[in-house]
């Protein structure tokens, strides 16, 4: 897979099919369209593709960073395991904002990109505030060989979403998040040195400082799998501010399993699997490491 950073005079020479949207999460709705992109491709015996954004471009029009799902390294990933030929890397600028519908379909997809086949959801927007849509995309399709419009795809009564897996992340689901996602939500941070309780009371925790923003789940105690120099381990995870403990700010410590390494500094993948319990606040630490073995319990015995 070749990842193509652009700009909007960027001009390639080779034909493709491409799959059209934001891909935050790139969870089941998202896969099948990819997967639809990577079928026309083949028809055409031409190469498939996607416009990816260096950041979400709700992040340009609306106040505050948006939580993100996966990371750009981690979409990566994932297309380059679907079979995904080229991403194009653009930035979202105020003045791709500006582009007309009619611009970007024709100056930008047809023309510098060489498109011949585009796959879009029912939904899709794009061109100035986001005046374009698929009854626009459908007038002008004497631009390309093939258009394909993907219906919505739901899960208990509600479009796969985003949106939607951000609420179950935040609500605790992760089970049902990952099932949309087809895979387990991963955390990517920085083992860095915390206050050692754990380790005195014979849990020691690798401490994690993310490096993105990613959306935080419910506060609480996870199942997760850790990554760890390209290896996995099982690991209880609590997430949260820890208030029994006095200290300051969100934290997340996870217990490997059968693990004693020096990995400070190291960058680890957090694969949460499912919610074991909510945050508490015990009446001693104690009875906190109590509870502590319990927890671990349920990774060890999964």
């Amino acid at each position: 897979m070749k990842i193509i950073e652009i700009d909007l005079n960027y001009k390639t020479k080779e034909e493709s099919v491409i799959a059209l949207g934001n891909f935050d999460g790139v969870h089941k709705g998202h896969i099948k369209l990819i997967q639809k992109a990577i079928e026309n491709a083949k028809k055409l015996n031409i190469k498939s593709s996607l416009l990816l954004f260096n950041e979400h471009t709700d992040n340009l029009i609306k106040v505050g960073k948006k939580d993100i799902i996966t990371t750009n390294k981690t979409k990566f990933e994932i297309l380059d395991s679907l079979g995904v030929d080229i991403i194009y890397l653009i930035n979202f600028t105020k003045e791709f904002m500006s582009y007309s519908p009619i611009k970007f379909l024709d100056e930008f997809l047809a023309k510098n990109l060489k498109i011949k086949g585009v796959v879009v959801g029912y939904d899709y927007t794009y061109g100035y505030k986001k005046s374009g849509d698929v009854n626009f995309l459908n007038e002008n399709k004497s631009l390309f060989e093939t258009i394909e419009v993907i219906e919505q795809i739901s899960y208990d009564g509600e479009k796969i979403s985003s949106s939607l897996i951000r609420k179950l992340i935040e609500a605790g689901k992760i089970k049902e998040a990952n099932f949309l996602l087809s895979r387990p939500y991963k955390l990517i941070g920085k083992i860095i040195h915390a206050k050692g309780l754990g380790k005195k009371m014979g849990y020691p925790t690798a401490n994690l400082e993310l490096m993105d923003n990613f959306v935080i789940p419910k506060f609480g105690v996870y199942d997760t799998d850790i990554i760890v120099k390209g290896k996995k381990y099982k690991a209880s995870t609590n997430i949260g501010t820890n208030p029994t403990v006095e200290h300051d700010g969100i934290k997340i410590e996870a217990h490997i399993l059968d693990f004693n390494e020096d990995i400070y500094g190291e960058i680890v993948e957090l694969e949460l699997l499912d919610f074991v319990r909510p945050e508490l606040k015990f009446n001693s630490i104690d009875e906190l490491f109590k509870q502590i073995a319990k927890d671990v319990l349920v990774t060890k015995n999964r």
